[in-house]
């Protein structure tokens, strides 16, 4: 028996905008952020989903609530579904931290990892939970349909412990952009995930259209 987990990053918020390290804080929703959950709520609304997760930041609840309201559905947020916690720098610009520690933006160029921030939760410590908690969801929801909102790095970490592949490769491929749709389904009797789509962004393809 296979669980369905369609996993959506949160749109874009003010923070992303501002180039901010948008872990724990909590950011307004842009125009364009609403055009997007819009665009992706089109692009779902023909998928019976059967529960709704999301992290407790209220961009990714946002981001999935009219797909909860069109299946008559309670979201359900979980912590462990929230995005990494960019320790004393969480809310920061990059430009704010560059002026205080520059080699934190210098190593994220280079291996694709932020780390090294005091008090930081580190990459792995966030794909293990991310894991944890998404095969709880499936074990707990076998053979259903299940959508859930959460972030970019932790989205990207649960992924590429699946895949095995490590972060300083396939950069592109892996870096969530705002309302990217990932699918995985998982295999009840294998305990095994399998991934199906990565980091699609076709719901979006409108707007480059009309540029």
């Amino acid at each position: 028996m296979q669980t369905k987990i369609y996993l959506v990053r949160h749109t874009q918020t003010t923070g992303n905008v501002q180039k901010r390290l948008t872990g724990r804080k909590s950011f307004e929703i842009t125009q364009a952020g609403n055009t997007y959950i819009n665009l992706m709520t089109n692009r779902l609304k023909n998928v019976k989903f059967d529960k709704v997760y999301a992290s407790t930041s209220s961009r990714a609840i946002k981001t999935v609530e009219p797909l909860a309201k069109l299946n008559h559905l309670e979201i359900l947020p979980n912590e462990n579904l929230c995005e990494m916690y960019f320790g004393i720098y969480d809310g920061w610009t990059w430009d704010e931290v560059n002026k205080i520690n520059p080699k934190i933006h210098e190593d994220h160029m280079l291996t694709n990892e932020i780390m090294g921030i005091p008090e930081q939760e580190p990459t792995e410590a966030v794909a293990n939970r991310m894991y944890a908690c998404i095969e709880k969801i499936c074990q707990e929801n076998a053979g259903k349909t299940i959508l859930i909102g959460s972030h970019g790095v932790a989205i990207e970490a649960f992924l590429r412990k699946v895949t095995g592949e490590p972060f300083v490769v396939k950069r592109e491929e892996y870096s969530q952009k705002n309302t990217s749709l990932n699918v995985v389904e998982y295999d009840c009797e294998k305990n095994k995930f399998l991934l199906v789509l990565l980091n699609d962004l076709n719901h979006l393809s409108k707007l480059k259209e009309e540029r």
